[in-house]
């Protein structure tokens, strides 16, 4: 079965455990099939880590140690973890053993201690097969397997593989993924999260979106395979032979490892805006402003609510007022019935047609955001990706079984 994984804020901890139908209240419809959160909401917020523990589910605590990359502002929450440094690291500040081992060290301890019930290996994002940062990647996991091993640790290990979208491409695989392979092997069957930037974006997105399925499918037959950060590609990862797929509740749907990075250069800023609603027909969110008025054009309404009773009982108001339960259904939804397909062809018959569909929608909704400042315009890039690859695949799948 195809798992959705979501990532949890710490504004989330009241709504999982609404989810998971804890404290008297009923569990939703679909739930996820794990949890996930970066470490300093793991730190601020341990009652996420007991409803997942109460609620028998597996639960992660991302490391995030790419930020080690980049400079982090010493009064970010992240900067102030036991792991962590606010400093922009090169391969070289990384290089010596000791420093590595530490890293592993206090980074897997952190998330014992915190309640992980599966352990995610210290990464690095890598953009280049040259820039030296394969190698520190390939050395922290032999490191985590000499930790584990030394302190008799059984806990289930993933690795991540943070990966640039040029690395995709498969005349990089031999100088970048066969090597983390290679030393990925130690950990025996253990996941790896693929978590490839930038997928979305660029001229040919349909190319990138191949990439990384003929990444998702050299990975597949040594490791399963989570796509990390990919709630726009997701389900056409799981269609390429991805287990599931990582996303965040209406926001952090697409991977981009530098931005998220650069993002904690400056001082915290205390919060931010009303949280985008999922709007299933285009497989992404949208800002709640946006939706409200979008609501009222009477050929876009039916595109844009809920249909399903089970999660929106009331319609648009139901949508409206409890976007982030929504956003957690209408995934599981749309992937259990990905996942019901019965053959490939089939998978990629629907993903076809949903993107399809969906484009229609989009484009209406860009029209209307010409005319209507309040409206936002809705980046077609995946859903263009999708569809072209859907078509492909969905026609390849069909002369096969032919």
């Amino acid at each position: 079965m195809a798992e959705l994984v979501i990532r949890v804020s710490g504004q989330d901890a009241a709504l999982i455990d609404r989810v998971y139908g804890r404290g008297g209240a009923s569990a939703a419809a679909r739930r996820p099939n794990r949890l996930v959160v970066d470490a300093h909401v793991a730190a601020a917020h341990p009652e996420i880590a007991a409803t997942a523990r109460r609620a028998g589910v597996p639960f992660l605590v991302d490391p995030l140690t790419h930020y080690l990359q980049d400079v982090q502002h010493p009064a970010d929450p992240w900067a102030r973890l036991s792991f962590a440094d606010g400093r922009a690291h090169t391969p070289s500040d990384l290089a010596s053993n000791r420093r590595q081992e530490r890293l592993v060290e206090e980074c897997l301890s952190f998330q014992i201690e915190h309640g992980a019930t599966t352990l995610i290996v210290p990464y690095v994002h890598i953009e280049k097969a040259d820039d030296g940062w394969v190698d520190i990647q390939r050395r922290l996991l032999a490191h985590t397997c000499r930790f584990l091993d030394r302190n008799n640790v059984h806990i289930p290990v993933m690795a991540v593989f943070a990966l640039g979208w040029r690395l995709l491409d498969r005349m990089a695989w031999p100088s970048v993924l066969n090597p983390l392979l290679e030393a990925s092997a130690l950990l025996g069957p253990a996941p790896v999260a693929l978590a490839a930037a930038k997928v979305d974006q660029g001229v040919h997105p349909e190319r990138r979106l191949a990439d990384l399925l003929a990444t998702v499918g050299q990975i597949r037959p040594r490791h399963p395979v989570t796509a990390w950060n990919q709630g726009a590609l997701g389900e056409a990862c799981v269609a390429g032979g991805a287990t599931g797929y990582e996303v965040g509740i209406g926001w952090r749907e697409r991977c981009d490892l530098r931005s998220a990075s650069a993002a904690h250069r400056q001082p915290p800023s205390g919060g931010g805006g009303a949280r985008p609603v999922y709007v299933a027909s285009v497989r992404r969110s949208v800002p709640k402003p946006s939706l409200r008025v979008l609501m009222t054009d009477r050929v876009l309404l039916p595109h844009l609510i809920c249909p399903d009773l089970a999660c929106c009982t009331s319609g648009p108001a139901a949508l409206l007022g409890d976007p982030r339960a929504h956003t957690i259904v209408a995934r599981a939804r749309n992937l259990a019935e990905l996942d019901a397909a019965d053959t490939l062809a089939w998978k990629w018959h629907l993903l076809a047609q949903i993107s399809e569909r969906g484009l229609r929608v989009a484009e209406r909704v860009n029209i209307a955001s010409r005319h209507q400042e309040v409206v936002n315009s809705i980046d077609t890039a995946a859903l263009l990706a999708t569809h072209a690859v859907a078509t492909v695949k969905r026609r390849n799948a069909a002369e096969r079984a032919a």
